[in-house]
Order: C-alpha cells, then sequence, then structure tokens
C-alpha cells in the first residue's frame, strides 16, 4: 500500500510541478467552453430542420401522411413524452415540438421565438385544428449540447495521454526497469495511476462545470452532477485502458503522441459531440455508437438535459463504458512487461 501512495503521489507531481501540464489538463477545457460557447452563443450555422414528435400511441406516424412539406422535408424523431420535447427545444436538438394526439383532438405546434415561422408552416400543414404555442428558450441552448461533447472530450485526451504518453515515458526513462527489480505487483502499478488521474479528472470536470453553470447557464442539478461525475470517471477508465493498451505496443513517445492525436480526430467526429450519429452515413454510424466516447457523450447529455436519472434507462450506455474498461485492462496487463 506504501508504494500505491508513492507511485500515486508520485503522478500527481509530475502533473502538477509543470506549469504547461497543469495548465493543460486544469485549464484547458474551460477555455475551449469559453470559446466554443462565443462562437455557438446564436446558434449552430450547419442547424438542420428537426422536429420531435409525440404521438398518441407512441411511435404512430399515420398522422404524419397527412401533414404537408414542411414536416416531410424535415428530421423527425419520436419522443416518449412532452417534457422531453421540450428538453430537445431548449437543447436546439430540435427546432419544433409537435404533438399528435389521438383522432378528434387538435394538433399542438411547441418552437421557439426563432422558429415562429417555421411551427406556422407546420401548423398550416395539420389543419385548422392545428395550435401554435410559442415558448421561450434558453440563450445557451446549443452551448448546452455541446457541453457534454466537451466534457467526454477533455476525459478522452486526459485518459488517453494519461497512460499512452506516461508508461512511454517511463520506459524510456528506465523507471519501469528499476521497478521490476522491486516486488510491487503491476496491480498496483496500474491502480496508482488511475488514482493519480481520477483526482486531476475531477478537479478538470469541476472547473468545467463550474464554469459551464456560472458563463452559459448550464442546468446542473445534484443529480445530473452526481451521474456526470460517476459517468466522467467511468469514462476515465475506458480511455485510460486504452491508453494502456497503445503504451504496450509502442516503443517510443513521440510516435505515441502521434498516434493518440491521430485517433482522436476521426473519434472527435463518430461521437455525437456536434451532431447525431444518424446524420453520418449508417456504417459510420454504426461505428461510431459502439465507442465509449459516444456512450459518454449521450449519458451525459441524458442526465443533464433531459433529466434522466433512472439507472434502468441509462444501463446500456453504463454497460458499455464498462465493458470497454474490462477489456482494455484485461488485454494491458496481458501485453505489459516492465521492459522489453
Amino acid at each position: 500500500m506504501n508504494a500505491f501512495w508513492a507511485l500515486a503521489r508520485l503522478r500527481l507531481l509530475d502533473v502538477l510541478r509543470s506549469p504547461t501540464s497543469s495548465s493543460f489538463v486544469l485549464l484547458f477545457p474551460v477555455v475551449l467552453l469559453v470559446v466554443v460557447g462565443l462562437v455557438f452563443m446564436n446558434g449552430h450555422p450547419f442547424e438542420e430542420r428537426t422536429i420531435a414528435v409525440l404521438a398518441s400511441p407512441p411511435g404512430d406516424d399515420r398522422a404524419l401522411a397527412a401533414l404537408g412539406e414542411e414536416v416531410a422535408s424535415a428530421r423527425r424523431v419520436h419522443v416518449g413524452s412532452e417534457a422531453e420535447g421540450l428538453s430537445q427545444l431548449r437543447a436546439r436538438t430540435a427546432s419544433a415540438v409537435l404533438v399528435l394526439p389521438r383522432e378528434g383532438a387538435a394538433c399542438r405546434v411547441i418552437v421557439g421565438p426563432r422558429d415562429r415561422l417555421f411551427g406556422r408552416g407546420i401548423a398550416a400543414s395539420a389543419g385548422a385544428r392545428a395550435e401554435l404555442s410559442v415558448v421561450e428558450l434558453p440563450r445557451w441552448g446549443y452551448v448546452h449540447y455541446l457541453f457534454p461533447g466537451i466534457l467526454t472530450f477533455s476525459v478522452m485526451v486526459a485518459g488517453l495521454f494519461a497512460t499512452g504518453y506516461t508508461m512511454v515515458l517511463y520506459r524510456q526513462n528506465r523507471f519501469l526497469k528499476k521497478l521490476a527489480t522491486t516486488p510491487m505487483p503491476r496491480v498496483t502499478f496500474v491502480g496508482a495511476q488511475i488514482a493519480a488521474r481520477s483526482v486531476l479528472v475531477l478537479a478538470q470536470i469541476t472547473l468545467v462545470a463550474a464554469a459551464g453553470a456560472l458563463l452559459f447557464d448550464v442546468p446542473f442539478t445534484a443529480a445530473s452532477a452526481l451521474w456526470a461525475a460517476f459517468v466522467s470517471l467511468l469514462g476515465l477508465l475506458a480511455f485510460m485502458g486504452a491508453g494502456f493498451v497503445l503504451a504496450c505496443v509502442i516503443k517510443t513517445e513521440d510516435l505515441v503522441v502521434d498516434i493518440v492525436s491521430a485517433v482522436n480526430f476521426p473519434v472527435v467526429f463518430l461521437s455525437e459531440i456536434f451532431f447525431p450519429l444518424d446524420a453520418l452515413p449508417r456504417p459510420l454510424a454504426v461505428v461510431g455508437a459502439a465507442l465509449p466516447s459516444t456512450q459518454m457523450v449521450r449519458l451525459i447529455r441524458e442526465t443533464l438535459l433531459f433529466g434522466v436519472t433512472d439507472p434502468g434507462q441509462l444501463a446500456g450506455g453504463i454497460a458499455v463504458l464498462a465493458g470497454w474498461t474490462v477489456a482494455t485492462f484485461a488485454l494491458s496487463l496481458w501485453l505489459f512487461r516492465w521492459h522489453r
């Protein structure tokens, strides 16, 4: 246990003693959030018209057949409740909410102030019995949508570089070779790395969350904050496991930096950070859905923006993250050698 705490302390001090490293870990995500928030303060420029449809019975599209071009030309997603549709409206993932009641009742269209004309078009398509409601929306709605992605990207980079780069560096400076002369098991060494990085990432997400709440009114509650912290730590484990695998097969620190950077870019665009996966070709969407980064973005978005706190509804994404964690750490422990 003494070896565990000594290694964890060493890893923390490696980062905190370097102004560059500590600034990157703790302040870069905050700067990224502020810059992206200012760029997209008036919405996203590639916005696609999306209608959140609430049908009775659920999933019934027959009532849509009678509606006109405004509805037919837009992307449609089904929601289970009006509250869920309004959450998507506030987060700018939907341009309108279309409530289709049972036959004989009035159809309802709900839009924000900027989409009033679009809502009128939908209401006109639905006929004389359609009702149009205009609701106030938060100014930073799309920034709220981006926030889980920025948090995920920060954790992903921290996890991959924490293990990938550090392990290769330790191997090159022969630190691992020296540890091999001690009776310390590999599990203790790996556990110390996880503990140290978890402390740093908790500080990181706390700063990002504070910036999001104070500057952009990100709607945190006690439950969503706890879920975000839990999902972030679980995601960190998955990314650290992937970093360990890379460190076990890559020999030089320059190469590991290049490979981690090369992996980051496609993963970012396949992880629903900026847009839903169904906007991509089907093969890419399937690959993206299996990534731990996608599941982390979805879990945080569901709890933070859509108010989902039922563990049963989140179990699928949590299982995927846990599966990645177990698989990558098992593979890395099998591949790991103190020295080559």
